[in-house]
């Protein structure tokens, strides 16, 4: 799929393409319903099970490996996510061979929306939010996800509304525009989005932006700083992110600055 297929699909297009595009938009309606039930019939069958939810339970199942997982709980319109996504510019430049960023979105999942969910500031943010998770998945690294991440950023008000931009943003990020395209506008896309979802409905967490390290809350912006004991400075995520590291890897030499608790 080329760049026009992917204008067209987001601006209309012809007639003869708005019809086909209709008849997608049913099947991928009918999808995402699908798509959702599974969803909920998984969730259902944790807590039938005795799975809470709660922050301690979420806290197990995040991911273990060789790099500290850090959960951004967004919406991809949101000022307060943008704020804290600022925070994180020197955060993934001085860490990022051992940070492994996770975006979890807010939403309402609704077989009938147009994307599969209800998003709090429209099926722009919706959109926006596709795009950013297929932009993560065909990254290549985390750096050239930020800078297409901070690209979409500096022009808040277009996201999810101007499909040039998130393919501008791409192409100067330096990500294979072809595999985001592919996945902006076909399964894969809106699949990331449900378990992104599903994510942020399993951990608990309705407020953007919420920030976890290794499964546990870490911080929230939600109009103002609260609930950062640590602090809220790049430099407090920095030192708490270090401590966290217990990987095989070489330690990033800033860490090096921050040295291990007694």
């Amino acid at each position: 799929m080329d760049k026009n297929e992917y204008l067209l699909n987001n601006e209309g297009g012809s007639t003869k393409a708005n019809v086909r595009a209709c008849a997608a938009k049913r099947w991928r309606v009918l999808a995402a319903g699908l798509v959702f039930a599974v969803g909920g019939i998984w969730l259902l069958l944790h807590q039938m099970l005795g799975h809470s939810g709660s922050s301690d339970e979420y806290a197990l199942g995040a991911l273990k490996g060789d790099k500290v997982q850090v959960e951004l709980f967004v919406m991809s319109r949101c000022p307060d996510a943008i704020k804290v996504e600022t925070v994180f510019n020197s955060v993934v430049r001085e860490l990022y061979p051992i940070l492994d960023i996770q975006l979890n979105f807010i939403a309402k999942p609704n077989p009938n929306a147009t994307y599969g969910a209800e998003c709090k500031h429209g099926d722009e943010e919706c959109r926006g939010n596709i795009d950013e998770l297929c932009a993560l998945a065909h990254g290549g690294d985390l750096p050239l996800f930020w800078r297409f991440l901070n690209c979409l950023n500096s022009h808040s008000g277009d996201i999810g509304s101007d499909p040039d931009l998130s393919l501008k943003c791409a192409s100067s990020a330096g990500l294979d525009t072809e595999a985001f395209i592919n996945c902006a506008l076909q399964v894969e896309g809106r699949e990331l989005f449900r378990q992104s979802v599903e994510n942020a409905q399993f951990a608990g967490v309705n407020t953007s932006a919420t920030v976890f390290i290794d499964g546990h809350l870490r911080c929230v912006e939600d109009g103002g700083w609260r609930e950062c004991p640590g602090g809220h400075s790049a430099s407090d995520f920095i030192r708490d992110i270090c401590a966290a590291y217990k990987g095989s890897r070489s330690r990033p030499s800033i860490c090096a600055e921050y040295p291990p608790v007694a």
